[in-house]
Order: C-alpha cells, then structure tokens, then sequence
C-alpha cells in the first residue's frame, strides 16, 4: 500500500503544469514515474514490496501467491494509489493541474486510437513488464539481486516513453484506479483492468513454459526484494 501511493503521487507530480498552465514536456512525466518506481522499489523492496496488481497476477500464475492473495494486494494497492493521489491533490493547488482537475493523472486513451487497440498496448507492454519481473524472480539470476530497482526504472522508462502519447501506458491497473476513484472519471477505465491483467498472465505462462528453471517450490529462492 505504501509503495503504491508512493508511487502515484511521486508519479502524477511529475506531470503538472509549469507557471503559465502548460504542461511539462512527456519525457519529464515518464522520467518520473520511472524513477518513482525505482524509488519505491528500493524504499519498499525488502519487504517484499508488490505495487502492482498485474505483476500478482503473474505470480499467482507461477504458484507463489493465492487467488485470496491476489484480492486482497489489490484491494491493498488500490487503496494506496488513491491514498497517495489524494495527498497530492491536498498539497497541490488546482491552478498547477491545467485546468484538468477532474481527470488530472487519469489514464485515458488517445481520441484517435479505438478501445480494443489502446487494450492491446496496455497488453503488450504490460507483458514485457512482466517478463522482465519473472526474470527477476528466476533463480538463475539470484547473483544479480542488487541492481532490481534500476532494472524495473529502465525498464518501465523503455516501456513507457514510447507508448505514453497512445495509451497513457499505465501497465499497473492500481495507478489508474487511485486518480479515477478520486475525481469520479472512469471512462476507459476498463482498457487499464483487463489489458495489464491479461498480458501479465500471458506473459507469466509464456516464461514459465520456455524460460523458467522448474525447480520445486520448495528450493526456489525467491527473494523479498525482487518483488515490485
């Protein structure tokens, strides 16, 4: 929960509107919640910091969390993100959010892109996301433990630079409920549930049956800090 809304209010600051009510440049927006999510990874990782919906689902597909598990970190991470979003809101004066108070930091689709496409890209970039979090996880890497917060902020930079003017590229289902609860805009919210969802599983069941050592859980060495 607190890597969460760490996450979202670092995130979402990093998109208000400089003095004459523009908005920053896209590449400091994505630069900061890359960051953001390094830094709570890092904060947060040692005690098995998971702050994202998706990436539980991933590991419900490899054995490591339960279906009551997987609820239960959502609704956990899901309060989060509203939490740190509305503490923003709190300290931030709505003449910095553009004039979009009721869907500053929402997720929402490009107007030019249909529902089912923008679903498809939160698809994709959702599942090497994932990739590279059973990566992580796989025993094989277990010497390489020290260096998982800059793998997932350049991973999530990489993933989010190109993809963040099509789709919002939110890849983390908790970071578009938190803004959409809060200013009561759901629209499209959808397309960031079963798209993120969708490609992690995929994803999940893709490595597990080409990638992963298939040691028994019993002597995996999963490591707390790896988790994001």
């Amino acid at each position: 929960m607190f890597g969460t809304g760490l996450f979202v209010c670092m995130g979402c600051m990093g998109t208000l509107s400089d003095s004459k009510g523009e908005y920053l440049d896209y590449l400091g927006g994505v630069l900061t919640f890359a960051f953001a999510i390094a830094t709570s990874v890092m904060i947060f990782g040692h005690i098995s910091c998971i702050i994202n919906p998706a990436l539980v689902a991933a590991d419900v597909i490899r054995g490591e969390k339960s279906l009551f598990m997987f609820v239960y970190i959502t609704v956990m991470e899901c309060l989060g993100a509203f939490l740190g979003y509305a503490l923003l809101r709190v300290l931030v004066a709505d003449e910095l959010l553009g004039g979009t108070s009721g869907s500053f930091c929402c997720s929402t689709k490009d107007v030019r892109v249909t529902s089912l496409r923008a679903m498809g890209v939160e698809m994709l970039i959702t599942a090497i996301l994932c990739l590279l979090f059973c990566s992580v996880q796989d025993p094989k890497n277990s010497d390489r433990n020290s260096t998982v917060a800059l793998k997932f902020g350049f991973g999530c930079f990489a993933l989010l630079l190109p993809s963040v003017h099509y789709a919002s590229s939110s890849m983390n289902p908790a970071r578009s409920f938190g803004p959409a609860l809060y200013n009561n805009h759901w629209k499209d919210q959808w397309i960031y549930w079963v798209g993120p969802l969708s490609g992690a599983i995929i994803s999940a069941v893709i490595y597990m049956l080409l990638f992963a050592q298939h040691f028994p859980r019993s002597k995996r060495e999963i490591r707390p800090n790896s988790h994001i």
